[in-house]
């Protein structure tokens, strides 16, 4: 690589640790004024059209997907972003998105634990299952309410759990697809596809579309954040890393994001950090390194899947 573009892999996944661990900033910004659900369709509608018009350019000497691939992939898009960006979203209306981010990054965590359930998945160790324990551990410390319980703080956390685990479900099967897809055509399938059932999931649920035009120019704002840098810039920021970078080295951004997301929360919306918070974070991260750290020497690389992850499932 010449000299001029050996730092570019180095600051794409700069990009991958502020852009995706900054999302739960935006979607708390987002939820203040607009429907959460409503707004998450909104956005993977518009990232996934550009998503589709990029893939009918670089992916064109590809064979166009078949039936099979177009619902294996829409059934992933539903995993990963009707259920677990819609229920990360619906959280943050109750909670902060400090603690919304330290629970979705127990993603790895469960990637591992449930990878050993599935043929070719790589076996469980005492590792894996003493980073699940410490894992759980830290999760509760930081569900813990500190003071007064806020109304719908529990039933938020239970939904962060819904939304890591179907976002595991979602990572697994795609992984488990005997025929890919190309990168940009899969990502735009399971954003399209996203992005339809939670507008169905918006109108079930009865949110007012009318809060859209109440919304301020701040909440815009964020909300084109999520669809340009989240869904757009981090996506192929994280693509380019793949392909640059050992996997091991890109899958820091599991331990980064979700310390971004609590310094972001602290600074501009004033979210507190309390020890208990601290600490199931500390517990957290090193239940992530733990059961991920034994991958580094695999040469298997993740799935390059969209969103996270935004914020993984942010």
């Amino acid at each position: 690589m010449p000299t001029n573009r050996r730092w570019w892999p180095w600051i794409s996944l700069l990009v991958v640790y502020v852009v995706w661990g900054s999302t739960y900033l935006a979607i708390a910004v987002v939820v203040k004024e607009q429907p959460p659900l409503a707004a998450a369709s909104l956005r993977f509608f518009s990232a996934g059209l550009v998503m589709a018009a990029a893939a009918a350019f670089v992916d064109r000497r590809h064979p166009r997907p078949t039936a099979r691939q177009l619902a294996d992939y829409a059934l992933i898009g539903v995993l990963l972003l009707s259920v677990g960006n819609a229920f990360v979203m619906w959280s943050e209306k109750r909670i902060p998105s400090g603690i919304a981010a330290l629970i979705v990054a127990t993603v790895p965590l469960w990637l591992t634990l449930f990878d050993g359930l599935r043929a070719g998945g790589q076996s469980w160790t005492v590792r894996a299952w003493a980073g699940t324990l410490i894992g759980l551990v830290g999760v509760g410390l930081v569900a813990r309410p500190e003071g007064g319980v806020s109304a719908g703080h529990w039933l938020a956390i239970v939904a962060l759990q819904v939304a890591t685990l179907s976002w595991t479900a979602g990572s697994l099967y795609a992984q488990s697809l005997p025929k890919k897809l190309p990168l940009f055509t899969a990502s735009a399938v399971e954003m399209l596809a996203g992005s339809a059932v939670l507008f169905l999931e918006s109108r079930l649920f009865g949110e007012d579309l009318g809060a859209f035009a109440l919304a301020s120019s701040r909440s815009w704002l964020a909300l084109l954040y999520l669809a340009v840098f989240g869904s757009l810039v981090g996506f192929t920021a994280f693509a380019y890393c793949l392909n640059e970078l050992p996997a091991s080295t890109v899958g820091t951004y599991a331990y980064v994001n979700p310390v971004v997301a609590v310094a972001l929360g602290h600074a501009f919306l004033g979210e507190a950090l309390s020890p208990g918070l601290l600490a199931g974070a500390a517990l957290i991260l090193l239940a992530v390194l733990l059961t991920t750290a034994r991958r580094s020497a695999s040469p298997r690389r993740p799935v390059a899947a969209p969103a996270l992850t935004e914020e993984s499932a942010g």
